[in-house]
């Protein structure tokens, strides 16, 4: 029988999406319309172990759920994962970060992604992904241009039914 260590998720990948359960992001655009989402749930991976199947590689996450407050219909998930081809995250030097957001009114959600290569994910001294980077959907869809800044998550994004980017207000 064998054992499988899995690290927990790295906290300075937490930066990108530094929301708290139960506070409120909020955007505006430039005809001063406004969208407070509330998280709602923030779930990380910490460190845990297995012995069954140990063919298995290692999950690790972050997944943050927002939902809008009033009468709109929007929400938003930020989901961050580590890509293991390895059965331990302790032993691994490389992996791929897959950031991804998934925008919405009702059933109708976009999903913008980007992925990094070979990033050390115990490597805490520096920051791999830099200070800011955009996301892209794949298809036309509703939301584009995503821009993801370290301590602040999604500070700016384009929506094409409206006509508008919507920031960030701090």
């Amino acid at each position: 029988s064998c054992q499988i260590h899995c690290s927990a998720f790295p906290e300075w990948l937490c930066k990108y999406a530094p929301y708290e359960e139960g506070s409120t992001v909020i955007f505006k655009n430039e005809n001063d319309s406004v969208i407070k989402l509330k998280v709602e749930n923030k779930d990380k991976t910490e460190k845990y172990s297995f012995r069954q199947n140990c063919k298995c590689v290692c999950d690790c996450h972050l997944f943050v759920d927002l939902k809008s407050e009033g009468k709109e219909d929007f929400r938003m998930a930020i989901d961050c994962k580590l890509g293991v081809g390895r059965e331990s995250l302790e032993n691994t030097e490389k992996v791929a970060v897959f950031f991804q957001i998934g925008m919405g009114n009702g059933n109708m959600w976009d999903i913008a992604q980007k992925s990094f290569a070979d990033i050390n994910p115990n490597d805490y001294g520096n920051e791999q992904l830099g200070d800011t980077f955009s996301l892209q959907t794949k298809t036309d869809n509703k939301f584009s241009n995503m821009i993801v800044e370290k301590e602040k998550g999604l500070v700016e994004f384009y929506d094409k039914e409206n006509n508008c980017t919507w920031r960030l207000m701090e």
